[in-house]
């Protein structure tokens, strides 16, 4: 069987491999008190491979939403809540509105090695 997240081979009673396991145990367990870039600093500092860290965050192998779709679905939770508005934003709601191309607006961090724009007056 392989691994739902990232398809590497995990046995045959298995459905998630080590790997993937740690970083979505990371994600549970920090899940309600972090933003995205936060949760992407935890994951990173596991030491897996960004691949997996991409292949955990883009995936939905149970339908429920990925988990950059959850955590940015939480984000708009609490926002909502802390302006006072009833907050029931779904993963899948998330899903719909990426899909279907609501904004300029992007979950996904910057390269950590991408040059900081330039100032003026700078040559």
């Amino acid at each position: 069987m392989r691994c739902r997240y990232c398809a590497e081979y995990v046995g045959l009673f298995r459905r998630c491999c080590a790997d993937c396991r740690t970083l979505l145990e990371v994600y549970e367990r920090h899940r309600a008190d972090i933003a995205l870039s936060e949760l992407l600093d935890r994951l990173i500092a596991t030491g897996v491979a960004r691949p997996k860290i991409e292949a955990v965050l883009e995936r939905d192998p149970d339908g429920t939403g990925s988990v950059r779709d959850r955590v940015t679905a939480d984000m708009s939770n609490r926002l909502l809540a802390a302006m006072g508005v009833p907050a029931k934003q779904t993963a899948a709601d998330v899903r719909k509105l990426r899909e279907r191309g609501g904004g300029t607006a992007s979950t996904a961090r910057p390269a950590g090695d991408a040059a900081p724009p330039r100032t003026r007056g700078s040559s």
